[in-house]
């Protein structure tokens, strides 16, 4: 009885320890960590290194991670910024460690990872790394002074980055500050550096970056305060280094070429360039004018282009576009001209003009009364400018406000008050001055009744002799018909 007791014991306690164990294993987490310490080696100051620990679960049950903690951890160099924190049973998790060494030292501490293992609830694993200067910056020039710069143009410069360390040096941001952007537009980098690659801003020991920089100013800038641009790198002694930007501004002369005119055609038009200025006062002001726009045919052009107030002769009826361009006294040009238009329009209620292609050429405008002959009394031509046909007084006689003697006209009659006539025009081909007699050219006739272009005949003349009837004028309806005929 005695042996078989003892047995029965026996048995009984090791069932009992079996149930234990079982109800153990199917109840709690086992962590296991996979390493007993971490060693980052030699990480640049002003860069960072991570590395993953393994953690994995050997029980039936999830083992869920507390925060890790990171003790006598000097500077704050070792940290976790990802870790998972629940892991399934049977499986393995991670814990991301990074080290970022804030100056160069040797820097240790100890990782201590928690959770919810009964048996051991937390686990360390020491972390290790050194921090070293891996390149040196030197950023020139720090002041960057465009000087004076044109509105309208562009002032460029360089700034050299430098890496003058014994290692590689690695430049993270190259740009103009926010409030130069906002504030000074006009600065602009021409080769900004913005969140570049983990290769793109390596500098290697004695290798340089070259930032363009430029000051481009427009035609409402004013002079601009100081801008800064500003440069981040790797540097753990100069981690930022700003450049200061300075310019003015010379502001283009304003161009105004005075008011809109409307005048008699061949009377002696001034243009008034008096009211430009320059908003920096630097004069005198230089003057360009220019005849942007004239009737076709017109050979007028500006006596005097360069005064302030220059003046032409509108030759055709039209309208015709003078363009004014000033200078300041530093020899900066307006950035956009100004024009005045000029309308000539015929005072006489009756106009008739004639003009002709040829350099060369001498045509004869004719107006003839009812009745008339050709260069007789009851003509107006060269030789009878200004014949009587009405009562006393020039009102109701035409006139030849222009004869032409060579070369493109025009030739002009005006006729103020005309007489209730039908009038006939001709041209003719007077001479031609080549030995042959001969000059082809291309006639254009213009008839104007109370301001208004009422006709325009063009007809090919070839040598000189033709007698061309162009057309003729009823009054007072001032009906024309084309008649066309040569002789």
């Amino acid at each position: 009885m005695r042996p078989a007791a003892i047995l029965s014991a026996v048995l009984l306690w090791l069932g009992a320890s079996g149930c234990e164990e079982d109800t153990f294993v199917g109840s709690f987490p086992v962590m296991v960590v996979g390493a007993e310490s971490i060693e980052f080696g030699a990480v640049p100051v002003g860069r960072t290194s991570t590395r993953e620990v393994s953690i994995q679960n050997s029980g039936a049950n999830d083992l869920i991670l507390q925060e890790p903690a990171v003790w006598e951890n000097p500077g704050g160099a070792f940290w976790v910024p990802e870790y998972d924190q629940v892991i399934p049973p049977g499986t393995s998790g991670t814990m991301q460690v990074t080290f970022g060494p804030p100056d160069i030292a040797r820097y240790e501490s100890i990782l201590v990872i928690k959770g919810n293992d009964p048996q051991k609830d937390s686990i360390q694993v020491g972390l290790g790394g050194d921090g070293f200067r891996q390149g040196a910056i030197e950023v020139v020039p720090l002041h960057v002074d465009f000087g004076t710069v044109n509105a309208g143009e562009s002032a460029l410069d360089t700034v050299y980055i430098r890496n003058v360390g014994n290692g590689v040096l690695y430049v993270n941001r190259v740009d103009l500050v926010e409030s130069t952007k906002t504030s000074f537009p006009d600065y602009k980098v021409l080769t900004p550096f913005v969140d570049p690659g983990p290769e793109d801003g390596r500098l290697e020991e004695g290798d340089e970056k070259q930032i363009r920089v430029a000051y481009r100013p427009g035609p409402d800038s004013t002079n601009p305060g100081d801008g800064w641009l500003e440069v981040l790198a790797a540097d753990p002694f100069q981690p930022e280094t700003q450049v200061r930007l300075s310019a003015r501004v010379n502001r283009a002369p304003v161009a105004d070429a005075g008011a809109d005119q409307e005048v008699d055609p061949l009377i002696t038009v001034t243009l008034d360039g008096s009211q430009s200025y320059d908003p920096d006062g630097h004069e005198p002001l230089g003057y360009q004018w220019s005849l942007a726009r004239k009737p076709e045919g017109s050979s007028a052009a500006i006596a005097n282009p360069q005064e302030e107030m220059p003046t032409f002769v509108p030759d055709l009826v039209g309208v015709y576009e003078a363009e004014l361009w000033v200078t300041d006294g530093t020899g900066l040009e307006s950035l956009l001209p100004d024009r005045v238009v000029v309308t000539a329009l015929p005072a006489e209620k009756l106009l008739v003009e004639v003009v002709w292609d040829s350099p060369i050429a001498d045509l004869d405008l004719h107006l003839l009364h009812p009745g008339g002959s050709l260069n007789g009394l009851l003509d107006c031509y060269y030789g009878n400018r200004t014949p009587d046909w009405g009562d006393p007084g020039p009102d109701d006689d035409p006139v030849l406000k222009r004869d032409d003697l060579m070369g493109f006209g025009p030739e002009t009659v005006g006729y103020p008050e005309p007489l209730d006539l039908t009038y006939t025009l001709k041209i003719d081909f007077f001479a031609a001055h080549t030995p042959s007699g001969r000059e082809p050219t291309s006639v254009t006739l213009r008839i104007f009744v109370n301001g208004l272009l009422r006709a325009e005949i063009v007809k090919k003349l070839s040598e000189q002799g033709q007698l061309w009837t162009a057309a003729s004028v009823k009054w007072p309806e001032g009906a024309v018909t084309e008649i066309d005929q040569v002789e």
